[in-house]
């Protein structure tokens, strides 16, 4: 008893009624024989067990006598040790009854237990249900939790609990896949007490162990497995030590059975829900494991495995990926030929309208060489090509070929979108086959669509650009040599006198 030095210095001939211990009290009630009359001193100097954030209420009754109470907030021994003194000379010869109560905080990730034998034996003595509650509590905010055990040899730990001396200096390495699994649990199984034992095994299962407290080691080996249990089925309900369940696999099989009772196949429950939830594709490997287990339990309605069941989920998950991997290497072959046609697609959209303007400009070239033809062939000389007919006739043309490059423009952009819509359509439609990193990895982080964009972009700044310039020389050209030939016929015209006078009166 870590204070016994403490309480036998009041009393002799004591005899234990009651003593729980769990993660908010420490609590001792037994009776003596005999009062002591210790020194307060003495008394004071053994007062040295309870942790800093804890409270102690130290309460005696003498017989039918007032009782005397210590509360540790306010520590005096002296005024203590009198109002026993003045107690005891009134009920000398009575039974003496003591209550000793200790209400624990948890500060800092840190909860006191003073004796951990009890705190096993108290945890014993509850339906899993309930301690489960307990356990829940204890990490309702936190991630890990330091258990401060006194007079503990050696420290131990799950991956969430950890049983340490509180004078020892361990490292505590937080568990943080912890939300995460809880949230993955929440996906697939459906476990109805989840808000109140929201619990993972690995809460549960010892990664160091102490052989000392083999009895507790041994208890939380069993939740871990119940635990891994309750997730691995598809529908599960505990209440207090009754366990329901419901598996969906190869057999659809539907029992209740004694949680509190241990099975051979704990350890293997264990196995298969951490390689579940451990990572890779949750669903296919939950469907996988529940068909394993339905084929390997024992007996209808019950939940022993015969077999190596674990070793068979790892034999058909391997058949399974191999298939996985060929239909992975088909899909990723689509893909890549989707690509190579968008490639396609990207260069028939450029050399659609490159076409345009080699056709435009070629229609543009031919007329203004049957003009010059027709005036070399008619007039037999190279001067005055371009009158007013032919230049009207020519501005004409080239307005035309102004629209069609507005048009073949505006059907390039539109092309573009459709080309961008449908790109992204691609990577929707392969979300359901395929996750997010294995298809950003196989599209190269559109890279090469991007760079089928800016193709398309700059090809088309720089085919406009040679549109409009050879336009406008086109334009200047005609305008120009018209102008040089036909400018004072112009002149000689009642619009030309029109003009012309009225710059005289200038």
């Amino acid at each position: 008893m870590f204070a016994e030095n403490f309480l036998y210095s009041f009393f002799e001939g004591t005899s234990d009624t009651y003593i729980s211990e769990n993660d908010r009290t420490f609590e001792y009630k037994f009776t003596a024989i005999q009062y002591l009359s210790p020194d307060s001193k003495i008394v004071a100097s053994y007062f040295n067990f309870l942790q800093a954030s804890d409270q102690l209420t130290f309460t005696i009754e003498f017989g039918e006598g007032s009782p005397v109470t210590f509360y540790s907030a306010s520590p005096d021994f002296v005024d203590f040790e009198a109002r026993l003194e003045n107690e005891y000379s009134f009920q000398e010869n009575e039974p003496i009854i003591v209550t000793f109560k200790i209400d624990k905080q948890n500060t800092e990730n840190t909860i006191s237990i003073y004796d951990l034998e009890v705190f096993t034996k108290t945890i014993e003595k509850l339906t899993i249900s309930q301690s489960f509650v307990i356990f829940s509590r204890i990490l309702s905010t936190k991630s890990f939790i330091n258990f401060n055990v006194l007079n503990l040899d050696t420290s131990f730990n799950t991956a969430s609990l950890f049983f340490v001396n509180p004078k020892s200096s361990i490292s505590v390495q937080e568990f943080q896949d912890r939300k995460k699994r809880i949230e993955n649990i929440l996906t697939v199984s459906n476990f109805t007490n989840i808000k109140e034992h929201n619990l993972t095994p690995d809460d549960f299962k010892f990664q160091i162990e102490n052989d000392k407290y083999s009895d507790l080691c041994k208890l939380f080996s069993h939740y871990s497995s119940v635990l891994s249990i309750l997730y691995l089925f598809d529908i599960t309900t505990l209440n207090e030590n009754q366990l329901e369940f419901k598996i969906n696999g190869y057999k659809s099989i539907k029992g209740t059975i004694d949680a509190s009772a241990i099975v051979k196949s704990e350890e293997d429950y264990y196995t298969i829900y951490n390689w579940v939830y451990s990572g890779g594709n949750l669903n296919d490997k939950i469907g996988l494991a529940r068909n394993i287990i339905s084929l390997h339990l024992i007996e209808n309605g019950k939940i022993e495995l015969k077999g190596n069941p674990f070793q068979s989920i790892q034999s058909s998950y391997k058949v399974y990926e191999k298939q996985n991997i060929k239909q992975y290497i088909e899909i990723r072959n689509k893909i890549s030929d989707q690509l190579l046609d968008f490639n396609n697609r990207a260069n028939k959209v450029i050399e659609t309208f490159a076409n345009g303007f080699q056709k435009s400009a070629l229609a543009l070239i031919s007329f203004y060489i049957s003009v010059i033809v027709i005036r070399v062939l008619s007039k037999g000389d190279f001067v005055n090509v371009f009158s007013l007919d032919s230049t009207i006739l020519s501005i004409s043309f080239i307005s035309i070929s102004f629209i069609y490059y507005r048009m073949a423009k505006w059907e390039v952009l539109e092309q573009k979108k459709r080309f961008q819509d449908s790109y992204l359509n691609l990577k929707d439609r392969y979300t359901d086959l395929l996750n997010k990193d294995d298809i950003e990895r196989i599209l190269n982080s559109d890279k090469e669509f991007e760079a089928d964009v800016k193709f398309i972009d700059d090809k088309l700044k720089r085919y406009s650009k040679l549109w409009i310039y050879f336009l406008i020389i086109l334009l200047s050209t005609t305008v120009f040599l018209f102008s040089i030939y036909n400018l004072s016929t112009l002149l000689d015209t009642n619009l030309g006198h029109f003009f012309f006078e009225k710059s005289c009166d200038c």
